[in-house]
């Protein structure tokens, strides 16, 4: 459905679900967090269908009152997923991804601990696909330049820890090999 609405919100959702996987993995998390985390990465935008396509897509700046309906979108998310016993914990991660470490996020102003660890990794991934990847309101980051934006961010915006996983994987390769290695729409594997 979302699909239909906005292709580059599936094939965001797609890249931050691999890079969130790949992050777990990292952080040596089991096996059932990373599938949450890996399939709230595939969900975690789900609550733009009710935000008005028209502003999804506008070229240029938000005006305020556009941008706080945009920002409902994780609160949506939410709403859409908490009521399936099987996504409850999945709801959880949607509902805080925007949150920041500094409690300058939202929906909610968390900061640090008070954001699970998985919205925490759903946040880098996010923001890292979000500034490699043109949009109609702005052009594409080189990677080195979205990398060094997580660094300068990391203890603001981001969980410094969860950062420095991610990099580690990135001097790797290994989310950029398994996104590139990947149909879109196949399923990472998990273990």
């Amino acid at each position: 459905m979302l699909d239909a609405r906005d292709p580059h919100t599936a094939r965001h959702s797609h890249n931050v679900a691999g890079y969130a996987l790949a992050i777990a993995k990292e952080l040596g998390l089991p096996r059932v967090q990373r599938e949450a985390i890996y399939i709230a990465g595939l969900l975690h935008d789900i609550g733009k269908v009710g935000v008005a396509e028209a502003l999804l897509k506008k070229p240029g700046r938000l005006l305020p009152d556009e941008w706080e309906e945009v920002k409902r979108h994780p609160v949506l998310s939410y709403r859409i997923l908490r009521d399936i016993p099987e996504l409850q914990e999945l709801a959880i991660i949607t509902l805080y991804h925007h949150e920041w470490w500094n409690g300058g996020g939202y929906p909610y102003g968390l900061k640090g601990e008070e954001i699970p660890l998985g919205a925490r990794i759903l946040c880098v991934a996010d923001s890292f696909d979000a500034m490699i990847s043109e949009r109609v309101y702005k052009p594409a980051l080189p990677p080195e330049a979205a990398i060094a934006e997580l660094r300068q961010c990391a203890g603001s915006q981001f969980d410094p820890t969860v950062v420095e996983a991610f990099l580690r994987c990135l001097e790797k390769g290994e989310p950029i090999q398994q996104l590139e290695s990947l149909q879109f729409g196949m399923a990472l594997g998990l273990t």
